[in-house]
């Protein structure tokens, strides 16, 4: 047993490097189950009437770091809108999710036909993180009076009713840290009373349950699980189904050690007394 205690940590090492690697080699599907928080975004969404030219605005508040924990979850959203023929406004918080967030519109609307001004329109970045967030609660088009590309917000057709984020039939921010969730929350939801629902790392979402409990949000993704469940919802598996595959091998080996490590342990114990 004491042999066991002691085995080299360069043998734990190749296990967890196995675990994640043959999962990215050989293709199996494990069950996801979506959760009630991620069910009741798409329910949401499901709910809105494009003949109503009903709108959801999404906040791509994320950069590199976090794109692969982030984009999955992102993209989901928009496949579910443009699907549904809902009309998309994005807009980011960070300057470094301009790039970002323009990609994951045009790539996705693409996969759709949905054409931009007509079912989407991206307003860009500006600086000002809370006080941006009053601003569009106040006034939109004076907060941003052109998109990206340059046009007036009242010459394209997503935008051209929309004076304030209370029009919004939805609002989600996709966030990784500052200015984010709680952002959103103190100064836009619960000021202007939009409906509210959020995207978030895994390590962030337990700070987010309390907002859940007071209906402060109806909805919230959490990391790559998350992403997944969306996926799974829409019937579209992508990066985030795939990406569960080695994570959830590699957890299992660790958790499997840790067992195995206690055993030994106790039985060593056990053996000596």
């Amino acid at each position: 047993m004491d042999r066991l205690l002691n085995i080299d940590r360069r043998y734990i090492f190749i296990a967890v490097f196995v675990g994640v690697v043959l999962p990215l080699l050989i293709g199996f599907d494990l069950p996801i189950k979506p959760t009630k928080n991620v069910r009741a975004m798409y329910d949401t969404i499901e709910g809105l009437n494009p003949d109503d030219g009903d709108t959801v605005f999404i906040s791509f508040d994320f950069g590199p770091s976090t794109i692969t924990e982030m984009e999955p979850m992102a993209r989901a959203l928009l496949r579910h809108c443009f699907r549904r023929g809902i009309r998309v406004i994005g807009v980011t918080l960070i300057a470094e999710g301009v790039g970002i967030a323009q990609n994951l519109l045009d790539d996705t609307a693409a996969e759709f036909g949905s054409q931009y001004g007509r079912d989407y329109v991206f307003l860009g970045f500006k600086a000002g993180n809370e006080v941006l967030i009053l601003n569009m609660g106040q006034d939109l088009p004076g907060t941003f009076p052109t998109d990206i590309k340059g046009n007036a917000l009242e010459s394209l057709a997503v935008t051209r009713d929309i004076k304030s984020l209370r029009d919004m039939d939805y609002v989600i921010d996709i966030a990784s840290g500052y200015p984010g969730v709680d952002e959103w929350i103190q100064f836009g939801q619960e000021r202007y009373r939009f409906p509210f629902a959020a995207g978030c790392t895994a390590v962030m979402a337990p700070d987010f349950f309390p907002f859940l409990q007071a209906e402060q949000m109806n909805g919230l993704m959490a990391g790559l699980g998350g992403g997944a469940e969306y996926e799974t919802l829409i019937g579209r598996p992508d990066k985030a189904v795939a990406g569960m595959r080695p994570q959830s091998v590699g957890h299992l080996v660790i958790i499997m050690f840790i067992l195995f490590g206690n055993v030994a342990y106790f039985a060593g114990k056990k053996n000596r007394s």
